[in-house]
């Protein structure tokens, strides 16, 4: 049995920035399809467990990125499971060119979500799953837990209509655009991007107010944390 699917895609003009290279959105975008992807050929897809009125939830994400690919190239990303757990999942991703060069990993960490009670479920419940976990590692560092923010206020607004995924809170896609937006143009000019990791924590909604503080820690490594009121929905780092 193979652990390892790639999936090819080809970089659109709506994946890149004003440089021509994919942005963080867009990058976790095509990741998180590769999931998508996957997890149906192995029979645990979304429409799968809608079935049983449950889904998946990311709550740890990371992406180590050694460049970004520009408009019309085409890539590959190899992903695998590395283990099965009762909490969560992990899942690996690795991405390469043309060549067969690497340009890229990721990390992510996935609960079993049960819509009614919006609470994590056993992952032993999942009959079958555990056969998919190849025991492999992937080739970068984790998504750590991010300590808790204590810097300026970056921004504040209410979630949208377009914030929304089938879920019914706010999608990985709203969040990772957020925080990119915290950074200038003339920032994006002088540094590349080598880190993004994010841990979510706490469902957004519609029409809840979201407010942005963030700190550079070292220089070009800066944090973040999303809150709605009393309550911290997400963390964030980004590495330049």
């Amino acid at each position: 049995m193979s652990y390892r699917k790639t999936y090819s895609f080809r970089v659109q003009p709506q994946d890149v920035d004003f440089q021509y290279k994919v942005t963080m959105s867009a990058m976790a975008n095509i990741l998180l399809t590769t999931a998508g992807y996957n997890a149906d050929d192995n029979g645990f897809g979304i429409r799968f467990l809608n079935e049983m009125e449950c889904t998946w939830v990311l709550t740890r994400f990371a992406v180590e990125m050694n460049r970004f690919p520009e408009q019309y190239e085409n890539i590959s990303v190899e992903t695998w499971i590395e283990n099965v757990g009762r909490a969560s999942t992990t899942r690996n991703f690795c991405i390469r060119d043309e060549k067969n060069e690497i340009i890229g990993n990721a990390c992510s960490v996935w609960v079993f979500f049960d819509m009614k009670t919006r609470r994590a479920k056993d992952l032993q419940t999942l009959e079958g799953i555990h056969k998919f976990a190849s025991g492999e590692a992937g080739l970068i560092e984790k998504p750590i837990k991010l300590d808790a923010v204590e810097g300026e206020d970056y921004d504040g607004f209410k979630v949208k209509y377009s914030d929304i995924d089938i879920n019914g809170h706010v999608n990985t896609i709203s969040y990772i655009e957020w925080i990119s937006d915290c950074f200038s143009l003339d920032c994006y000019r002088k540094c590349s991007v080598k880190r993004f990791e994010f841990n979510f924590m706490n469902e957004m909604l519609y029409d809840d107010f979201v407010e942005i503080a963030g700190q550079e820690i070292a220089t070009g490594d800066f944090r973040f944390e999303i809150c709605k009121e009393d309550k911290v929905a997400c963390r964030a780092r980004v590495v330049f």
